[in-house]
This record gives C-alpha cells, sequence and structure tokens, in this order.
C-alpha cells in the first residue's frame, strides 16, 4: 500500500506577514528534512521562498473561513496544521512523524495531534506513543498542531468562527465522531507559541530579540510582563480544570447504567 500524501499548512493572513520570516527560518532550521510539500496560507500578499508553495483565500472574512480556502487548494489525503505564530524550537524526528501519520492512516482516523495540549485520555495497547481523546475531552479539537486527514478537518469547520471558536464550537461537533480523534503522549513538533491577540508573548519577544531570524518588533506590540504572567498562570488553571473535568466525564461515562453494553 502507498504511503498516504501528507502536506503542510501554515494558516496565516496578511495581518501576521510580519512572522512568516522568522518562522520559515525556525522551520527550516529545525526541520530541513521535511519530507512534504509546505503550503503559506494568505490572503493577498506574497512570500517568495522556493521552498514554500503561497495560496490565497482573497478577501479576510474569518480565521475558518479562510482556512478552509486553504484546504480546498490543496489536495493531499492528510494536511500537517500549523499557525504562523508556532515557531519550531527543537529538531523535528521525520522518521516520528511519518510513523504516526501511517498510524493514524492505518487506523482510519480524522487527527492526531502532535503536542499533548491537552494530552490524551486513553491508551491504546497498539501503539504506545499516543492515545485516543474522548468524545467528551475540553480541547478535543485545537489549533495546535496535527494532522489532520483533510475531509475531516473540512467537516467540522464552520466559516464564521474565529480560532477560539473553532476550537470550543468544532470540539462539540466532532462528538458525531464516538472515534478517530488522538494525541502524542510528548511533542512530536516541538515549538514555542511567540504571539496572542496580535502581541507578542514578553518573554518570546526578549528571546527572539537575541536571534538574527527576520523579526520586527515595530510591527506588533509586546506584552507587559504582568500581562504574560496573567496569562501564563490563567492557561495552567485552565489546563487543569479542563483535565479534571474530562476525567470526571469519562468516569461518569464508564459508571453509567448500559455503559458495559455501550
Amino acid at each position: 500500500m502507498p504511503d498516504p500524501t501528507c502536506s503542510v499548512l501554515v494558516v496565516s493572513c496578511d495581518r501576521y506577514s510580519d512572522l512568516w520570516q522568522p518562522f520559515f527560518s525556525q522551520f527550516w532550521r529545525y526541520w530541513p528534512d521535511c519530507p512534504f510539500p509546505v503550503y503559506l496560507g494568505l490572503n493577498q500578499e506574497r512570500y517568495r521562498d522556493a521552498r514554500v508553495r503561497v495560496i490565497q483565500a482573497g478577501e479576510d472574512r474569518s480565521w475558518s473561513s479562510n482556512l478552509r480556502s486553504f484546504l480546498n487548494q490543496t489536495d493531499s489525503t492528510y494536511v500537517l496544521l500549523l499557525l504562523e505564530d508556532f515557531f519550531l524550537s527543537k529538531a523535528v524526528q521525520t522518521g516520528e512523524v511519518l510513523r504516526h501519520l501511517g498510524a493514524l492512516d492505518a487506523l482510519h482516523g480524522t487527527m492526531l495531534r502532535l503536542v499533548p495540549n491537552p494530552p490524551p485520555n486513553t491508551r491504546i495497547s497498539a501503539y504506545s506513543s499516543f492515545g485516543s481523546i474522548h468524545p467528551s475531552a475540553p480541547y478535543r479539537v485545537s489549533a495546535q498542531a496535527a494532522i489532520w486527514k483533510r475531509t475531516g478537518l473540512l467537516d467540522v469547520l464552520d466559516d464564521r468562527e474565529n480560532p477560539w471558536e473553532f476550537e470550543s464550537n468544532a470540539t462539540a461537533r466532532s462528538r458525531l465522531y464516538r472515534d478517530g480523534f488522538f494525541c502524542s503522549y510528548r511533542p512530536l513538533l516541538p515549538y514555542r507559541h511567540v504571539v496572542e491577540r496580535g502581541e507578542w508573548f514578553w518573554s518570546a519577544a526578549r528571546f527572539y530579540k537575541k536571534q538574527n531570524i527576520g523579526c520586527d518588533f515595530e510591527a506588533r506590540p509586546v506584552m507587559t510582563p504582568t500581562t504574560a504572567l496573567r496569562k501564563y498562570i490563567n492557561g495552567r488553571c485552565r489546563y487543569w480544570r479542563d483535565r479534571i473535568s474530562a476525567l470526571r466525564l469519562i468516569e461518569g461515562q464508564r459508571n453509567s447504567p448500559g455503559a458495559a453494553h455501550g
């Protein structure tokens, strides 16, 4: 059986054009042997790199509408979804990515998240490096780096949604699918999230100012240290709240009448 086709899709828009150069500087530094075609999705701007195929969505209507346009302009069975503000931070083990792509295909799955944020809920006996995500788990669908079956991602999209609405609402829509959503137990695509809601994270800006990778710190504001700390604390609290909620939901379903016959 031939290997499943896959492409890397970097989801962006013209308002984030200042991040394209540093993003790809880190991408090619840490994944020089990427075996997939690499697409950058944007609106109407240009980006010149012979290794990157630019696809345009036209007028910026919404994040999800842009994403649908990008997906419709690719023809691979799977897409490895990345955002332009996820800067790779360690070497990518290409063999591991290919192995997980093959596993997702063998399982006829819809999505395999490549970073445990949040982690999976249930172990799979045949695969020790990743587990399944329960239908009731928060953030079953997220914008974190993941390999998606292209048609499956199209199925959970709503063109009206921004990234945060997509994560919440597509998670609910994904519950129509009992199985097929997976996540690795360790980061297979290590990266640093550098911008949130249009602002550089304070620590990321401080770090990348020392790197000669093409960052333009005049193009967008930098969070204050106080704001960055508050976001970090809120994020960790949300992470553990969601983990506890997921465990309670799963345990409740296991103990519900008729669960043994479900």
